[in-house]
């Protein structure tokens, strides 16, 4: 087992291509969808313009929220989510 098991070339980059990757995945961009829906819908509540938020969303504040804490939490919540998965049946 590898320590440091990376799947991003096989899934695909963020950006869409014309070839399709080697592990399509069902609900690819689904998570970054709602990590930024819930993002934009707090600052939208605190009084954020629609300008603002999307000047945040399209800045390097939300690369550094990912390189960071957010990164982290989000790595740690799919390893404790993989503990509870149990085997899947390869057909």
């Amino acid at each position: 087992m590898q320590e440091h098991y990376d799947i991003t070339g096989k899934i695909g980059p963020l950006w869409r291509n014309r070839e399709e990757p080697e592990w399509p995945m069902y609900s690819y961009e689904r998570p970054a969808w709602m990590l930024w829906q819930a993002i934009a819908g707090v600052l939208n509540k605190r009084g954020w313009t629609e300008e603002e938020i999307q000047t945040w969303l399209q800045s390097k504040g939300a690369r550094w929220a990912l390189d960071g804490d957010l990164g982290e939490q989000i790595e740690r919540l799919g390893r404790e989510y993989a503990l509870s998965l149990k085997p899947w049946p390869v057909c």
